[in-house]
């Protein structure tokens, strides 16, 4: 595997591969579906549009694998955004929702004073995570970030 990521072993080369394989595929196919689809409206009469036709349902497929590629090589970069879109609004909301008790972890902001034997960690929240520490934590008890 390459670096720390979990995946396929030469996972940064295949993404390259889809994501140009979709650039060359994806108009291409828009190019041979909208020139099979002028090519059937220009036709005259209905003495053999089968060409026309072709070209259309021929290009919509290869439009339809290009987009597939471009999916596969671009899809973990979309997740990674709609991931960092959506996670600050759904602490935001648990907060609010749970009136600072926070939801599973997530939006907890209500400070409960020293900390007593089974009660909550009364030190420093996490960054990444939402999660209250120890006081004396370096690192998250939850995700294991850097708390400094």
């Amino acid at each position: 595997m390459t670096g720390d990521h979990p995946g396929l072993r030469h996972q940064s080369g295949a993404r390259t591969s889809f994501r140009v394989a979709g650039c060359v595929l994806a108009p291409v196919g828009l190019a041979v579906s909208g020139y099979g689809f002028a090519s059937f409206l220009g036709h005259d009469g209905w003495d053999a549009p089968t060409t026309g036709i072709a070209c259309f349902v021929g290009g919509f497929l290869v439009l339809m694998v290009g987009v597939l590629c471009l999916q596969a090589g671009f899809g973990g970069v979309a997740a990674r955004y709609g991931a960092g879109e959506t996670v600050p609004v759904l602490k935001d909301s648990a907060s609010y929702l749970s009136d600072g008790q926070g939801i599973m972890g997530a939006g907890r902001t209500v400070d409960d004073g020293p900390q007593t034997r089974g009660a909550p960690a009364a030190g420093p929240y996490c960054r990444s995570c939402g999660v209250r520490n120890d006081p004396d934590a370096r690192f998250c008890d939850s995700c294991g970030g850097s708390l400094a």
